[in-house]
């Protein structure tokens, strides 16, 4: 029981105390939210240490196509290719020795883009169609046909020419990226001097 004569704080200062309490706390609160941030950025921006490349295999692909696909961490990347040849040919790309994506160009007899999209195996890229029905994507890839004269005339039997994107990491699927790398890959393959000799 407290004393008669004990000083008693007045609801005024009570309710001015309480109020200091919270902006302090807050203001901690808020500090310390921002320097997390600012940790994480910086810890991003550190761990990546490659240079996006502006070619795949000597396909030239605009680095802001490229970029959103690859992973945000790792020192050193790879693009090789064992064919360079339109229609025939596999970049794999990796990223301190493990596959993050690759790039084909593939001749078919069939021209059907849903049979080639069908054929990628762990992922569906039919997800999205294009009006024109000459592309397919989802958010780890996508394949698009090309007109390129030179290798239908080259080969009558496979004049069909595919390019095909594969994205492996599912943390980095993102419809919107997948669909523009394959775009743009197809329109530097198809500006290609190998598929427009024959035209």
């Amino acid at each position: 029981m407290s004393s008669p004569h004990a000083p008693t704080a007045s609801a005024p200062d009570r309710t001015a105390r309480r109020g200091r309490v919270r902006r302090v706390a807050g203001a901690a609160v808020v500090a310390a939210s921002l320097a997390l941030a600012g940790t994480a950025c910086s810890g991003d921006a550190e761990k990546r240490s490659f240079t996006v490349p502006s070619d795949l295999c000597g396909t030239p692909v605009p680095t802001a196509a490229l970029d959103p696909v690859l992973p945000t961490s790792g020192e050193k990347l790879t693009a090789d290719a064992e064919s360079q040849e339109v229609g025939d040919t596999h970049c794999r790309v990796a990223v301190d020795g493990e596959s993050v994506l690759s790039v084909f160009s593939e001749r078919r007899a069939d021209p059907s883009v849903a049979k080639v999209a069908r054929g990628n195996p762990h992922m569906d890229l039919s997800e999205h169609t294009s009006e024109d029905g000459t592309y397919m994507w989802s958010g780890q890839g996508g394949v698009r046909s090309i007109a390129c004269p030179a290798v239908s005339k080259d080969h009558p039997d496979r004049g069909h020419v595919f390019v095909r994107v594969l994205i492996y990491d599912e943390k980095r699927a993102d419809a919107d990226a997948a669909k523009d790398l394959v775009l743009a890959v197809a329109k530097s393959v198809a500006a290609s001097e190998e598929c427009t000799s024959g035209a």
